[in-house]
């Protein structure tokens, strides 16, 4: 993960046999830190817990004394419920602390009944860091509703699946920094110019086959393995044939869909002042990729409408696409928005969002983050659509494919 600034790059295994009671017969935990690795391995017999740990500079045998039960970190939530939780009671357990290879006594206090939508929940708190309160909810089945560490400058919340897949996605296409380590796809050769790039072709394994394979202006795809697609894009990213819409197609990519806003008095009013002068839809269209190119401060931030991002004057990838395709909607050219990847120098390809429009008979893909027309032919686009059920796709994806560049022109 790239935190503040700075790479750290961390992996764990844990594996821990219990009693029926939650507490410890044996455990085994790997651990990478920056690919440096610590295993331990730990077993209880009697009132002894041996633990072995092993690092890239040896093997020790440690030997821990017990008072009594040892419980895996895991189980400090789950005690208090156990032992029947009351308000107000103090629950203690002997912990074993992975970090220091140590047993730790943890204090659990039941401080009593919370409702949280209308649902009774149990509220605790350990001294399991020192000098540090953490206040536990749980259901009474036992899952963990969230932790929050020294009133909350940690927050450890339980979210849907939904809603953890939708906060990676953004988060991905934002490029914050938390995710943008893990999201990025490596490939094996760089690009030296983008602009410049004729031709592409890559491979990108790891992409889910049930996935529809995207084609786009410039772009094919065929599958050459199960779980790989090789893409060409070839400049310019445009229609090589007409592509003329019908009334359907036309009336759908001029619609003003929640996000988009292209019916707002607002927007009209501004690609009329925009446009003023324009002699014909591909300039129309430059002048609209430049206006926004410059009107937005470029932020990790994504603003929720078009309208929002016109407001606001900043926003993300997202938010120069959306005000983009709003402005060209009540302009009357058929647009629509895009999202994939886009290559960065250096260090590989992100996850970005543009635009496509229907200019003189065919989609023509142009990006308004990077004012770009046409797009640059690094645009690898994925999916289309703003909505969350049309960039649902991607989540599949972020993280877990790898691209291979097999021709450059």
């Amino acid at each position: 993960m790239l935190v503040l600034g700075f790479s750290r790059e961390a992996s764990a295994r844990e594996r821990y046999i219990l009693n029926r009671d939650l507490t410890i017969r044996s455990f085994s935990i790997e651990q990478f830190i920056d690919k440096s690795p610590l295993n331990l391995r730990g077993i209880v017999s009697g009132r002894t817990l041996t633990v072995t740990v092993e690092t890239a500079g040896g093997k020790k045998e440690t030997k821990l004394k017990l008072k009594g039960a040892v419980y895996p970190p895991a189980a400090i939530n789950l005690y208090p419920l156990m032992q029947g939780f009351s308000a107000g009671k103090k629950y203690r357990l002997q912990v074993f602390d992975i970090e220091a290879v140590k047993i730790k006594e943890v204090t659990v206090k039941a401080i009593g009944i919370d409702h949280r939508s209308s649902e009774e929940v149990l509220r605790m708190q350990n001294d399991l860091y020192t000098f540090v309160d953490n206040d536990i909810w749980v259901r009474r089945t036992g899952e963990i509703l969230e932790e929050s560490v020294r009133d909350g400058l940690i927050v450890t919340r339980a979210e849907s699946a939904e809603q953890a897949r939708r906060y990676m996605l953004e988060d991905a296409v934002a490029k914050k920094d938390m995710v943008l380590d893990f999201s990025l796809v490596r490939v094996n050769r760089e690009i030296p110019r983008p602009d410049e790039l004729k031709r592409l072709v890559i491979d990108l394994a790891g992409y889910p086959q049930q996935a529809v394979l995207p084609a786009a202006p410039g772009q094919t795809a065929q599958s050459t393995a199960p779980d790989t697609v090789r893409l060409t894009i070839s400049a310019p990213l445009q229609d090589h044939e007409p592509a003329p819409l019908d009334a359907d197609a036309r009336s759908n990519y001029l619609a003003p869909p929640p996000r988009l806003n292209s019916d707002s008095p607002e927007i009209a009013a501004r690609q009329k002042d925009i446009l003023a002068g324009s002699g014909s839809e591909r300039q129309s269209v430059e002048k609209l990729v430049s206006w926004v190119a410059a009107h937005l401060n470029d932020t990790v931030t994504d603003s929720h409408s078009a309208l929002e991002a016109l407001q606001k004057k900043q926003g993300n990838c997202q938010s120069h696409a959306r005000l983009y395709v709003a402005l060209a909607r009540a302009a009357g050219i058929p647009s629509r928005f895009v999202s994939g990847l886009v290559y960065a120098q250096g260090k590989g390809f992100l996850y970005h969002s543009w635009a496509e429009s229907h200019v003189n008979g065919s989609w023509l893909s142009l990006d308004p983050t990077f004012d770009q027309v046409p797009a640059d032919a690094t645009h690898i686009r994925l999916v289309e659509g703003d909505e969350a059920n049309d960039l649902a796709p991607l989540v599949g994806i972020i993280g877990r494919i790898k691209g291979t560049i097999i021709e450059l022109q």
